[in-house]
């Protein structure tokens, strides 16, 4: 069963992910107007697939990988909003506000997948991994010989 620590921040990360789609879609004008339609829809489908994928292998599966790539995901958005930041160019009115909850919505989860019991968790499903990765047959016969 998973740690409530790990329910939590799939929430969080799920909520944050339902800002991003309203954050594109209030901003899709302006993509639309850089890149042209095809460009704007494959990076935010890119955005997003890549945003959910991630946090269902490191939530649901306890992915290690996952979990620092969503980590590393994380952290580039993170950079990303202090950049516009330091050059005042974030977003004014909604779009900014939507941006620093989006962004608050994304850090929370990863301190939260980091908690005693969560890390417990990542380290009991790589166990139950370890047992069941089909060398069974050999480790029943060494100890039979």
């Amino acid at each position: 069963m998973r740690p409530k620590s790990v329910v939590l921040a799939e929430r969080l990360y799920l909520a944050s992910i339902a800002i991003l789609v309203l954050i594109s879609v209030l901003t899709w004008d302006a993509a639309v107007a850089q890149g042209g339609v095809i460009l704007a829809g494959g990076v935010t489908a890119f955005g997003i697939g890549l945003s959910l994928l991630l946090l269902i292998l490191t939530t649901r599966k306890a992915s290690r990988i996952a979990l620092w790539l969503l980590i590393a995901l994380t952290a580039l958005g993170a950079l990303g909003v202090a950049v516009q930041v330091s050059n005042g160019i974030l977003a004014t009115g909604l779009n900014g506000v939507l941006t620093i909850v989006q962004l608050v919505l994304t850090l929370i989860p990863i301190v939260l997948l980091f908690r005693p019991r969560a890390r417990a968790w990542f380290a009991d499903m790589a166990y139950r991994d370890d047992d069941y990765d089909g060398d069974a047959d050999a480790d029943d016969a060494e100890r039979e010989a």
